[in-house]
């Protein structure tokens, strides 16, 4: 048990180092989003750079410098250590601040909130992005995200919508038994599930919550989260 002026003294510590990291963002992206609410979430606030992706300043020579895969987030730590990924870098800030726990307590919620976020990126927001950068002319020749070029793949986009659909209903299946997605709390497995839903809207073109009451009652409920609002305006 740390004493009153340990426990002072480690905040402080903690504290200088968030100050000192850079957070990449671009605001309209599913996966920065994700982050963003995650640190909303926790009341942490880091400095934070935007970077265009429309404008491909992901290509740059000078982000490219720091982060290779040329992928959105990231997060430079105190010690120049780079993390990318939206999932390492809210589980780095859930070890660094674990309250409020974002992620389960335990083993068995552990893996329940990883369980429903990886079917959520796995069968939905996968789904998505074959709609998304295999339909558009904006993405020809850059079909999956990073600095190397793939060409788009037209049936992809029909099999894209067909999976999107499928894990909405599997999505309000399940919300018609818990009032979250994974535990009976809020967790990172809303946070993502929500983040797709409305990434669907715009990349699909339908909203997904669409004659899915439970869907629905749940996003709205995300939605009306301070923190959700805050990250998300």
């Amino acid at each position: 048990m740390l004493r009153r002026d340990q426990s002072i003294f480690f905040e402080q510590c903690v504290a200088e180092r968030l100050v000192s990291m850079q957070f990449y963002d671009f605001r309209l992206a599913p996966s920065p989003t994700k982050v963003r609410i995650f640190l909303a979430e926790k009341n942490l606030e880091i400095p934070t750079v935007i970077v265009n992706l429309r404008k491909f300043e992901q290509q740059s020579a000078e982000f490219l410098a720091k982060v290779p895969s040329a992928t959105l987030p990231a997060l430079e730590l105190d010690d120049g250590t780079v993390l990318v990924e939206s999932h390492a870098i809210c589980r780095y800030f859930e070890e660094l601040h674990p309250e409020p726990n974002l992620m389960g307590e335990g083993a068995k919620e552990q893996a329940l909130v990883l369980m429903w976020h990886d079917m959520a990126t796995l069968e939905g927001y996968l789904g998505i992005q074959e709609v998304y950068r295999n339909g558009q002319e904006y993405f020809k020749g850059r079909a999956l995200a990073g600095p190397q070029g793939y060409e788009q793949i037209e049936a992809l986009v029909d099999r894209g919508r067909k999976r999107v659909e499928v894990f909405f209903d599997k999505l309000d299946r399940r919300l018609g038994e818990s009032p979250y997605v994974a535990l009976d709390r809020f967790t990172y497995a809303d946070i993502a599930a929500y983040v797709y839903q409305g990434f669907a809207k715009r990349a699909v073109g339908t909203d997904p919550a669409g004659g899915r009451d439970n869907l629905t009652r749940w996003s709205e409920m995300i939605a009306a989260r301070p923190a959700v609002n805050t990250a998300t305006s």
